[in-house]
């Protein structure tokens, strides 16, 4: 019994592809490899990105990953199945000034910048990705302490002024229970967010007329009513969670200066 004829005369239409793929430049056929390599080092980083904590992640370190992704191949997945907000937040910041003239201390009032983002998305379609910082912000701090426990959240709320920021993380992981490394990292990382945030607000606020020393925020969720009542979101339980006073962050005039059109979008809100 003869054998099957496993040649490129059995089969035309392989022949021509491999002829086609052989006239190909040869910079081409040299870029196929790494064109190769770059998609699965990419698949790589984006499946360890979405993955849960794991110890491939760990080894490569999860701020590397984070570099990676963000801001270029991050994306919510609300822009495959919408789902309105259900819950409103509150992000409300005031600061410790100091009067250049007469060395007076005085505390502010508090100011909520979510006030802010309402007035930039509010009729806007296609608002800036800087629309919604307060916002998201918000939303990563509530989700790193939601497994706190009581001891931990009551580091939250001690002032980090004379004491390095930095020792909060080491209190939050030798305290008993309640969160562990992940999130007690994201809580960092979310905690200094918000204090940049609130300094930045801060100095272009009140920073041309006094020196900000101190600023302190805090957030609160209020759940949104049911679309059928006829209660307003002003009915709901409001649940207010404190931070500490921190100081303010070192900022360069240039960054105070582009924080300034991001305070103006949203209208008189204050």
């Amino acid at each position: 019994m003869s054998r099957p004829d496993t040649s490129d005369r059995s089969d035309p239409q392989l022949a021509r592809t491999r002829r086609d793929l052989k006239r190909l430049p040869f910079g081409a056929r040299a870029l196929t490899w790494p064109v190769v390599a770059i998609v699965l080092i990419h698949t790589l980083m984006i499946g360890l990105w979405v993955a849960p904590n794991n110890p491939a992640r760990d080894s490569l370190g999860a701020d590397r990953v984070r570099e990676y992704v963000q801001p270029w191949f991050s994306q919510n997945w609300s822009i495959f199945a919408p789902n309105p907000r259900r819950v409103a937040v509150t992000f409300e910041v005031r600061a410790t000034v100091r009067d250049p003239e007469t060395g007076d201390e005085q505390t502010t009032d508090w100011v909520d910048l979510i006030d802010n983002e309402d007035g930039i998305v509010a009729g806007n379609p296609f608002p800036a990705r800087t629309a919604k910082i307060t916002r998201r912000t918000t939303d990563r701090l509530h989700s790193a302490i939601s497994g706190m426990s009581t001891e931990q959240r009551e580091w939250l709320e001690a002032n980090y002024v004379e004491t390095p920021v930095d020792q909060l993380r080491e209190r939050l992981a030798e305290a008993d229970g309640g969160a562990g490394t992940a999130d007690i990292n994201r809580y960092m990382t979310a905690d200094a967010a918000a204090t940049a945030i609130a300094t930045g607000f801060a100095e272009n606020e009140w920073g041309d007329e006094a020196e900000i020393l101190y600023i302190q925020y805090r957030t609160s969720t209020r759940p949104a009513p049911s679309w059928d009542s006829d209660s307003t979101i002003d009915d709901t339980t409001r649940t207010e969670r404190d931070y500490g006073w921190r100081s303010a962050v070192e900022l360069t005039d240039q960054q105070i200066e582009h924080f300034g059109p991001y305070l103006e979008q949203g209208g008189d809100w204050r």
